[in-house]
């Protein structure tokens, strides 16, 4: 079953936020400890970025903001290269470029909504 732009825009906003509840807080060194949340935030961003990878060119041209090509990296680097993954970089993507995806997200989600009626 093909998902439509605005289920793959919710899913990855619904799992853009489990990484970040997994995983928020914790430096590269505790989440290389920690298992069962590094485990729970890559497998939440392999999602995000395999959500994202399927939307339409005509939904994401109208949000620029959000780093399509980036999250799909990220997801590939994880799927394809996982015994080179950098917990810095998640760490550090977490942190910092995950709340401004959501805020992204629910703008966008909001405007897809509003065409969609």
């Amino acid at each position: 079953m093909i998902r439509s732009d605005l289920e793959r825009l919710r899913d990855a906003r619904e799992f853009a936020q489990q990484a970040l509840n997994h995983a928020t807080g914790l430096p590269a060194d505790i989440l290389a400890e920690a298992r069962e949340p590094q485990h729970a935030a890559l497998y939440a961003l392999t999602i995000v970025g395999e959500a994202l990878g399927g939307v339409s060119g005509e939904v994401r041209s109208a949000a620029p903001e959000i780093p399509w090509d980036a999250l799909r990296g990220l997801r590939n680097h994880v799927i394809h290269a996982y015994w080179q993954i950098d917990l810095e970089i998640i760490a550090e993507v977490i942190e910092n470029r995950i709340a401004p995806l959501l805020a992204e997200l629910d703008k966008l989600i909001g405007l897809v909504e509003r065409a969609e009626r």
